[in-house]
């Protein structure tokens, strides 16, 4: 009989397994496709100090200063996704950006200033770009689909950074303002457009990131809250003037001063502007439950998955040990309709299940999307707000809808393509939408299964309501800078 090990060796060899075990490497190469590769590099866990001082010049009143723990290793891009990485993305899943699918295009560069056109998107952000300059008029939605495809790709967890986990890579164990010296591309050398990603200095631990554009972040915008924080992350919307994700680096169109380290931006996720792009996070271990999943191009996780662990439990397999040999039997009288059965049983019960998901898959009618009643708890289907609305429907995700609502006495019209995040699907209006219609079309066509509309009605305004809102509410649509 083997004795039990005592407690001292127990902890002993457990040490000595974690001290032997294999570390992750420096750096990690994710395989894209079609000769197309990600590079990632480790940053150690570890803490620093998030924020500026008061002394710093140029900060903002938002970069309060205050100590930061990072309990976990983790790879972070070498630089910005690229052009041509988010080419890649393209070829595999036809996915279209948000800049793409509206009716109003994204703020692309018209020689002045960002300026809104339909002609404007990541293809064509108003300057020249080659496959190594950073991709931008990318929204958070759109940077959140590319991490989800790339998740299933690598079968490894893929998500944006946290605006800790962006600031501590950057400052890269520097406690000064910037990096280094000459690292930025911004309003004063950048002459109007992004350049490649490798173009500036990297920092000490192999980055290039600072300047050239802005960088979205999982967290959502607010002031610090005070004292140490471990592994701190945002996710609390409410605590802005209104629901902002946050920017990191600065850009080519921005001051040289919000290209420091600690510097901090925010826009509404669905912001497409020419100089807003992203990163990504590397999980350090395969994730055995993407591994178990089969790549379909043509589908990946939601765009609001973040990183949240995926809930699905990998098919069962046969086992693969070879049958043991069966006893011998008497030999049967042969059945000539016995190989006729076993052919048909087969066919019939492949046909079954063609019928079943081809049954799944189709649309249901209109009601059963825009019912309240079968929404979440405490949610509409459409949910308005000062300048625009949120649809929140059971629609397949890529649902091409129309939409119509009227603002300030004026209506208008567009179609796009459904991509619900957390919260629904966001439709900027530019003011207070009177009311709100949702149809879901094919090829242009309304299906006949959604010809009816649900059609959310304005509350009064409030007697209290100032003389501003209400003047505001009067003007016609109009669609500002995604800032």
């Amino acid at each position: 009989m083997i004795a039990p090990m005592k407690p001292s060796r127990l902890l002993a060899l457990t040490l000595l397994l974690a001290a032997t075990a294999p570390a992750a490497e420096p750096a990690l190469k994710l395989d894209l496709g079609g000769g197309a590769t990600l590079d990632l590099i480790l940053v150690p866990a570890g803490e620093f100090t998030q924020g500026s001082p008061e002394t710093e010049p140029g900060r903002g009143t938002d970069e309060s200063a205050r100590p930061v723990k990072l309990t976990s290793d983790y790879y972070l891009g070498r630089s910005a996704v690229t052009r041509g990485q988010w080419e890649r993305f393209i070829a595999e899943t036809g996915y279209r950006t948000e800049a793409e699918t509206g009716t109003s295009g994204g703020y692309g560069w018209d020689g002045a200033v960002l300026a809104q056109r339909k002609e404007f998107t990541w293809r064509n952000p108003g300057f020249a770009q080659t496959a190594d300059h950073p991709v931008c008029l990318i929204t958070f939605p759109d940077a959140q689909a590319f991490c989800g495809w790339l998740a299933k790709k690598a079968r490894r967890a893929i998500t944006l950074p946290t605006e800790a986990q962006w600031e501590y890579a950057c400052r890269a164990g520097t406690t000064t303002p910037w990096h280094g010296e000459d690292i930025a591309w911004h309003q004063g050398n950048a002459g109007n457009g992004t350049r490649p990603v490798d173009s500036k200095p990297a920092n000490a631990w192999g980055f290039w990131i600072g300047g050239n554009l802005s960088e979205w972040c999982l967290d959502w915008y607010a002031p610090y809250p005070a004292g140490p924080a471990v592994d701190p992350r945002q996710d609390n919307p409410n605590l802005s003037d209104k629901p902002r994700r946050v920017l990191r680096g600065g850009s080519w169109i921005r001051d040289a001063k919000n290209t420091r380290s600690a510097a901090r931006y925010r826009a509404d996720p669905r912001s497409r502007n020419a100089d807003i792009g992203f990163r990504i996070v590397a999980a350090l271990e395969p994730d055995e439950t993407l591994r178990a999943l089969p790549i379909d191009e043509d589908e990946w996780p939601p765009v609001e998955a973040e990183s949240r662990p995926v809930e699905t439990t990998p098919p069962a397999r046969p086992s693969q040990a070879p049958p043991s040999d069966p006893p011998a039997r008497p030999a049967k009288p042969s059945n000539p309709f016995g190989g006729l059965l076993c052919l048909l049983i087969p066919l019939a019960i492949a046909g079954m299940l063609v019928h079943w998901i081809r049954k799944s898959r189709a649309t249901p009618p209109a009601r059963a999307f825009l019912d309240p009643s079968h929404m979440p708890p405490g949610r509409a289907p459409i949910r308005k707000v000062d300048d625009g609305f949120w649809i929140d429907g059971n629609w397949p995700e890529g649902t091409l809808l129309k939409v119509r609502y009227v603002v300030a006495g004026v209506a208008a019209e567009q179609e796009l393509l459904y991509r619900p995040g957390v919260e629904g699907q966001f439709v900027f209006t530019g003011g207070f939408p009177e009311s709100v219609s949702v149809v879901a079309v094919d090829g242009g066509e309304e299906l006949a299964s959604t010809r009816e509309e649900y059609v959310s009605t304005p509350p009064p305004f409030p007697r209290d309501d100032d003389d501003d809102r209400r003047e505001e509410r009067r003007r016609p649509p109009i669609f500002p800078s995604a800032y």
